[in-house]
């Protein structure tokens, strides 16, 4: 048999702590480690188990007094064999007989109260409630989209198919203009079934923005290289890009500008999804240098080698 965590140290409080303490260590903890958080789903349930024991009174009496929350583990003649079955259980003890009795139902494989009691789902210790709601498992499914349906919104159909379930579900998802790459749309109920007549989980779509020839994303702000030649960044120039929103821009490139200087474009973004307007787009130079020249090109970089004056080099 396992050994029973301590649960004081996984919520982190004494012993002598009170119940609003321990609920308020539990819900601290419980935000941290949620797996919807990005939280260890292990270590939530480990914190579930605690605070199921410390925050009901007599499971914690017990736990205190035998090191167990469950009553079909309290080991026999523990505390020196003076164990009483209407100590632990009050009056709702009088029922499952002397202690000879319960070692015997033990011996039979029928658990130390029989057949009939299921201690696993027992709460209050006033009576057996049956088990306790649980919230289905969450389903996490990742949508690729192109660009341009991230950047301008889109409809997709996604067929899932869902644990416990016997038929797929197509679902329509609503892309939203300026969706972001590891974005996520949350769909209520759309998850596992519930159990003991607990909600469903939820469905968790994550979009993956595919790549594209010109562009990549950061946040809101659309990043694009565009390439000069080495007269145009040298004497200035001024260039004609395509925008992501399907416009033509004009942008100046000034005089000596150089390889992988940057320029932004105010408002030439994508729409700013959790937010109002549009964000920039941010043009990086890539200085082109050729890699043959015919005759008047060579002519006119040797002359311009020859007329060249300063240092390019300090060391």
């Amino acid at each position: 048999m396992a050994a029973t965590p301590d649960y004081y140290k996984t919520l982190g409080v004494p012993r002598t702590a009170t119940a609003d303490e321990i609920k308020k260590a539990f819900r601290k903890l419980a935000r941290k480690h949620h797996p919807d958080a990005g939280g260890d789903e292990a270590k939530f349930k480990e914190i579930n188990e605690a605070y199921e024991v410390l925050s009901d009174e007599k499971k914690r009496k017990i736990y205190d007094q035998y090191g167990t929350g469950n009553p079909n583990q309290i080991p026999h003649g523990w505390g020196g064999g003076s164990v009483n079955v209407d100590d632990i259980f009050g009056n709702g003890g009088a029922g499952f007989g002397s202690w000879a009795e319960i070692l015997e139902s033990i011996r039979r494989g029928e658990g130390a109260f029989g057949t009939n009691w299921d201690f696993g789902n027992f709460s209050g210790f006033g009576g057996n409630r049956g088990p306790r709601p649980q919230k289905g498992q969450d389903m996490n499914v990742t949508l690729n989209v192109s660009f341009d349906e991230a950047f301008h919104g889109a409809q997709k159909r996604v067929t899932v198919r869902v644990p416990g379930k016997s038929e797929s579900e197509t679902l329509d998802v609503k892309i939203p203009a300026g969706a972001v790459d590891g974005g996520r749309l949350r769909f209520r109920g759309k998850g596992g079934a519930g159990q003991a007549g607990g909600e469903a989980g939820d469905l968790l779509i994550t979009t993956r923005i595919d790549p594209h020839p010109y562009y990549t994303r950061d946040g809101a702000d659309v990043v694009m290289d565009v390439p000069v030649s080495i007269a145009e960044a040298a004497l200035g120039a001024s260039v004609v890009v395509p925008a992501p929103d399907g416009t033509k821009v004009r942008v100046k490139i000034p005089a000596g500008t150089q390889a992988g200087a940057k320029l932004t474009i105010r408002g030439k973004g994508a729409p700013n999804v959790k937010g109002q307007g549009n964000g920039d787009l941010r043009i990086v130079v890539k200085v082109s240098v050729p890699r043959t020249m015919n005759e008047k090109q060579r002519q006119a970089m040797e002359d311009f080698l020859a007329a060249t004056t300063e240092e390019v080099r300090s060391w």
